[in-house]
């Protein structure tokens, strides 16, 4: 399913709902055949797109979801939850060297357990489609993220890679992060977290 259809930018609903308005007055003002058949034309086609949207996930709504899903599994402490959505091995880069974890890795990471002791909570938002880049079957997403335990809240900015696995599904394979106030400008090492 083309990326237009299945996940259309704002404008195209604008587009076609002033389109929709506008011929929608125009049966108003004129009760003719030809107007009418005009206006459920376009009605036929504003539901097709809504549905298409709707029914037909595209790999950016993809990457969303699942991040979304791993914010909320990290949120309630589940690691087998998270790693579900992360590729067999991990590539983490951050301002020290590039590093790569396996899934199990990943799984037993000492991070979960600083999740649980300062019972942190975490969040992801700002899925902006400028920070969307498509390379092939790989899509990179950025977005914000912050940790929270006891009135302290630790935001970073992330950018994630998610590539098509054996079992045909898109998961994380990399992922890095940066300041959140200078996003791709400086990078901010979270390989402590992690080994």
């Amino acid at each position: 399913m083309p990326t237009f259809l299945s996940d259309p930018p704002q404008v195209v609903y604008t587009i076609l709902a002033a389109t929709l308005l506008a011929a929608g007055l125009v049966w108003f003002n004129r009760r003719s055949r030809r107007s009418l058949v005009v206006f459920l034309g376009l009605l036929a086609a504003v539901l097709a797109v809504v549905l298409i949207d709707r029914f037909f996930e595209s790999p950016r709504e993809e990457a969303v979801r699942r991040v979304q899903a791993m914010a909320r599994a990290a949120d309630a402490k589940d690691n087998e939850a998270f790693v579900s959505h992360v590729a067999d091995k991990l590539e983490y880069r951050g301002s020290g060297a590039t590093i790569t974890l396996t899934r199990e890795q990943l799984r037993q990471s000492p991070f979960w357990h600083q999740l649980r002791q300062f019972n942190a909570h975490v969040a992801t938002w700002d899925f902006s489609r400028s920070d969307v880049i498509e390379k092939g079957d790989t899509i990179e997403i950025g977005f914000m993220a912050k940790g929270e335990a006891n009135g302290k809240m630790f935001p970073v900015y992330f950018r994630a890679t998610f590539s098509p696995q054996p079992d045909g599904q898109m998961k994380m394979s990399a992922f890095e992060s940066f300041d959140p106030m200078k996003r791709t400008n400086e990078r901010l090492d979270l390989s402590g977290f992690l080994k």
